[in-house]
């Protein structure tokens, strides 16, 4: 079972401005390609706006997924139906001593580029 977390982008909601976002998108590639760079047992993907964090694993590969998605549905965690924000769903606890690199690499860059911006488990 994986771990959710949405970062509230801009104090929980994002204009739509396809530069800021493809910004915080290469931002988190750059910065989390930096962090895998000595562990060859994960790698990371980035296509189509959507990251992803992989291993060599049949049955589970896919290690961490994030992208900038849109609410919809009502609110979901104070996140207001329409705002953009950041999904990230992990398969490794955002405390463990794999994972905590890359989250921190994730909340430095979204802080970097959106001041008020704040990780918080959905």
């Amino acid at each position: 079972m994986g771990m959710e977390y949405g970062v509230r982008i801009k104090s929980g909601a994002l204009a739509p401005d396809p530069k800021l976002e493809q910004a915080i998108m290469d931002g988190l590639y750059s910065r989390l390609n930096l962090v895998l760079a000595d562990d060859p047992d994960y790698w990371i993907e980035y296509e189509q706006g959507k990251l992803a964090i992989l291993r060599d694993d049949e049955k589970w590969p896919d290690i961490l997924n994030t992208y900038i998605d849109e609410a919809s549905g009502g609110e979901l965690e104070g996140i207001i139906s329409g705002e953009r924000y950041l999904y990230i769903i992990s398969y490794e606890d955002a405390r463990t001593a794999l994972a905590e690199p890359w989250f921190t690499a994730i909340d430095e860059v979204v802080s970097e580029l959106v001041l008020g911006s704040v990780r918080e488990e959905l």
